[in-house]
Parts: structure tokens; C-alpha cells; sequence
């Protein structure tokens, strides 16, 4: 984290580290009116706050009956399952040396699916393990070597198959294949026709209907079709500085949900028609930051919620049962924690949560949303955290001295008065911070340091305009 990040000290002219201090109970420091001050407060270790999550990615199966997440073994993540009641808990996966990272549930609801490569050679492929037998072996369902597995799209109208993206055919290009669950059996599904990138189905035909191109003056084009005999034709293109892509494609067969900054500053949530490319509805947009999350009725394709985060997370609803869902698992979350569904059952009866806080670890929970509304505590993400207190990160706005409002994150060391600061800049540059738990910043201010960290021009989220504000200052000058 800090390896790729700009630390720069501001009024400090001690040592960089504090001096160690002995353990003190929080009890103790809120005695004296109740502030917290985090340079006060016990030192953290270090391999506590930058160690792997014990528990991570909850996933609860398609129906019901299973829960798998990512937990370590000797160090090493794994993948790990367990029924929804608990108890018997056992790691599937035999990872000794990078980890699982990306791992979900196929539609038949007891095979699990994930990405490893080789030694770090980055071509990943896509293997499939018996998640309800104990001892058995993963599938490799992409033995291509040498070539890479992305672009993994499930259906549940086809339990049996997913699609796969492999660029075995040609190193350069990606073609999507077809995979049959059960035996393995790869068939060629749609040959690249030059230049696709990334590629999109339909759910009720789960053919390849939409392919994405990024052409050489670096603009991206959407590209559709009817069906898998027709022809691909441009529905779409975005020129360079523009940003947008296709969602999903409606139920209605006749229009597509399709993001898009053309003809305004952010990306707008729109409705597009497929017969000629026109935008015939603008769903939901933000003057202030560009459209984030996009939740959908899995049949309807009726837009449920989209989330907006300009400093925090907030959402605007189309579907007031599930905004009264939200209402009360923000009211059940802790003081101030974002509250975010990390995955649900096929009926939507069974939800797991997950409360984001800035003082602690994640929490997940399973949310009963089909009955009572009770929740059921399963883990939270670094248990070890839970013996330390930590500073709250504040969400600030800076101007700027040519009148650019800045959206910052401030973690304080001490409550009240001033200490030295250190500012941490992001990295990419076309990336961006948000409020939660960070373990740099709590580091620094459990060490006596202030941290304010800035989403600078260039920084995404913010609009087009503020993007390529930063184009030729990163590396320039003071940067």
C-alpha cells in the first residue's frame, strides 16, 4: 500500500516512528471527557494491521444451503465451505503459494469456480471443484497453456454451462467458448472478429450478443448482434475521454441498459434503443460523481438501486421494498458503517451483508430479507483488530486554489490540537480513495501522525472533466 504511495511529512521534526508506550486500556483514555486519541492508544502491530483477513469474500450459494469464503491456511488464502448453520467448516482448495483471490458459485449450486495461475505467470485458469464432497480433486476447465481464462459469465437458466473467454486460438485475442460443467468439454462459442476486449450475453438465450472494442485512437465501441447467426454491427462508440459501456440488455428484447458520459460531465445510467443506438430514457445520474453500483431484477431487468459515491456511499432506489431492506440493516449496522450486499440466494430470501466501518474490521452477517429480518453474525474480516480502538476517518472537502472542490479523508491522531500530518497520495493515477478502514492511515495515527488523503484531479469517480484534469501534471513538477 504504501510502496505505491506518495508520503509526505508536514511539521514533523521528530523521530518518523513514535517511541513505544505501554499497553493502556481505552476505558482509561476516554476518561478524561471521553476523547479518544489514537496516539494515546496502545501500539498496534504491525503484522495486525497489514496481515492477510482471516476470513474474506462470503459467498452464500444459489440455493441456500452453502456459504464459501476465503480464510488462510499456513498463510496462504484459501477457499473454505461450510452449510449456512455452521459448525462444520473445511477448506476445498490446496493453494500453497499465491492464494485464491477470485472465486463464486456456479448455478448448480454445488460446484465452486476460481482463477490460479501458474507460479505468478498471471495466465489464469478457470477450475471447478466438488464443493459438497469432501477430498475432492479441482478441475482444470481451461487446460490451454500458455493462455488465460477471463470474462467468466453463469446463467441460471442454464445451470450446466458458463461461458469463457481464452486466448488460445490467437495470444492476442480473446474468443469466448462454451463450456459444459460436467464433463469439462470446451466448444468454440463466438470467434473474436478483431479487436474484443470484453464480452456481454443475454440472459434468456445465453448467446453472445455484445462485445466490447477498443480501437486504435483509443475510443470504444459497443458492439451488438441479434442472435449468434447474425451479424456484429456498432451500437455504440465512445471517443477517447468519454467513458460508458453496456449494462445488460432489457427484457423487452428491444433496448439495453448502457452507461454513458456523452453529453454531460458523468456517467448516467440511460436506456438505449438496439435498433439505432438512440438513448430513449436517463435512469439515474449525479452531477458530482459518476454512477457506481447497478442493481437489477434478475428476470424483469427493471433497475432495483444505483450508488453514487461522491465521499460516501448512497443510493437512489426504483424499488421501495428494496430501500426498506437497506433502512433497516443501516439501522442494525454500527454507528456509521456502510452497509453493502456482498451476495444472495436465487429467491432472494437469504442475503450476506457486509457493515464497512472506519474504526474496525468488516463485519458479515446472514440477513433473513425473505422473513423475520434477523441477522446472523458470521465473522468478521481480521478478529485481531477487535483488541485495539482506532481513530474514525472523516470525509472532507478541499478547495482547491483555482476553486476545484476536492473530496478528502481525514484520520486524526489526536482528537483536539494540532500533530504533524502525513499526506498519503493514491496510486494509478486514474484511481481513487474511500472512507473505511485503512490500515496506513491507522498505522500513522496510532503512531502520532495525522493522514489526509486527497482524491486529486485525475482521480476516478469524479466526472470526465476532472479525470483529464490530471493528464501530463502526474510526474510534473511537485508531482
Amino acid at each position: 500500500m504504501l510502496s505505491r504511495s506518495i508520503a509526505a511529512l508536514v511539521g514533523c521534526t521528530s523521530a518518523f516512528m513514535a517511541a513505544p508506550r505501554s499497553r493502556v486500556s481505552p476505558a482509561v483514555l476516554r476518561m478524561n471527557g471521553g476523547v479518544f486519541n489514537a496516539m494515546e492508544a496502545p501500539l498496534v502491530p504491525r503484522d495486525v494491521l497489514f496481515g492477510n483477513p482471516e476470513y474474506a469474500a462470503p459467498s452464500i450459494n444459489p440455493d441456500g444451503s452453502m456459504l464459501a469464503y476465503l480464510r488462510p491456511v499456513d498463510g496462504v488464502l484459501n477457499a473454505w465451505v461450510r452449510s449456512v448453520a455452521g459448525g462444520d467448516d473445511r477448506v476445498v482448495t490446496k493453494d500453497s503459494y499465491r492464494g485464491i483471490r477470485q472465486f463464486f458459485w456456479a448455478e448448480d449450486s454445488k460446484t465452486l469456480l476460481y482463477l490460479q495461475d501458474d507460479g505468478g505467470d498471471e495466465n489464469f485458469h478457470l477450475f471447478a471443484i466438488d464443493a459438497t464432497t469432501p477430498g475432492a480433486e479441482a478441475r482444470d476447465l481451461t487446460p490451454c497453456p500458455g493462455a488465460k481464462a477471463q470474462n467468466i459469465i453463469t446463467n441460471k437458466r442454464f445451470p450446466g454451462e458458463l461461458l469463457v473467454a481464452i486466448n488460445e486460438r490467437d495470444k492476442a485475442q480473446f474468443d469466448m467458448y462454451r463450456c459444459d460443467l460436467a464433463t469439462g468439454k470446451l466448444t468454440l462459442d463466438t470467434e473474436n472478429p478483431g479487436g474484443v476486449v470484453g464480452w456481454g450475453s443475454e440472459d434468456e438465450s445465453f448467446e453472445v450478443r455484445e462485445g466490447i472494442v477498443v480501437n486504435p485512437d483509443s475510443s470504444k465501441t459497443v458492439k451488438v448482434r441479434a442472435d449468434k447467426t447474425s451479424d456484429w454491427r456498432d451500437l455504440a462508440t465512445f471517443p477517447y475521454g468519454e467513458e460508458g459501456g453496456m449494462v445488460d440488455f432489457t427484457a423487452d428484447g428491444e433496448h439495453c441498459l448502457m452507461l454513458s458520459s456523452v453529453g454531460r460531465e458523468t456517467t448516467a445510467l440511460t436506456k438505449v434503443r438496439l435498433a439505432d443506438g438512440e438513448t430513449t430514457e436517463v435512469i439515474a445520474s449525479n452531477d458530482k460523481c459518476d454512477c457506481g453500483g447497478i442493481m437489477t431484477d434478475d428476470d424483469t431487468k427493471e433497475v432495483r438501486a444505483v450508488s453514487f459515491n461522491y465521499a460516501r456511499t448512497e443510493r437512489t432506489f426504483f424499488d421501495e421494498s428494496l430501500k426498506k431492506h437497506f433502512d433497516a440493516l443501516e439501522a442494525l449496522a454500527p454507528p456509521r458503517a456502510e452497509v453493502s450486499l456482498v451476495s444472495k440466494t436465487r429467491d432472494e430470501k437469504t442475503w450476506v451483508v457486509s457493515f464497512r466501518r472506519d474504526d474496525g474490521p468488516a463485519e458479515y452477517h446472514l440477513y433473513d430479507a425473505g422473513g423475520d429480518g434477523a441477522l446472523t453474525k458470521l465473522f468478521v474480516s481480521q478478529p485481531a483488530l477487535l483488541d485495539y480502538e482506532f481513530a474514525p476517518m472523516e470525509d472532507v472537502r478541499i478547495r482547491a486554489r483555482d476553486g476545484l472542490e476536492l473530496v478528502g479523508y481525514l484520520t486524526r491522531a489526536k482528537a483536539e490540537g494540532p500533530t504533524p500530518l502525513v499526506l498519503v497520495v493514491h496510486g494509478g493515477p486514474w484511481a481513487r480513495d474511500f472512507w473505511g478502514f485503512n490500515s496506513a492511515a491507522q498505522w500513522f495515527a496510532n503512531r502520532g501522525y495525522a493522514v489526509l488523503q486527497v482524491n486529486f484531479r485525475g482521480s476516478t469517480g469524479y466526472g470526465k472533466s476532472f479525470l483529464h484534469k490530471g493528464d501530463k501534471e502526474w510526474g510534473v513538477g511537485s508531482m
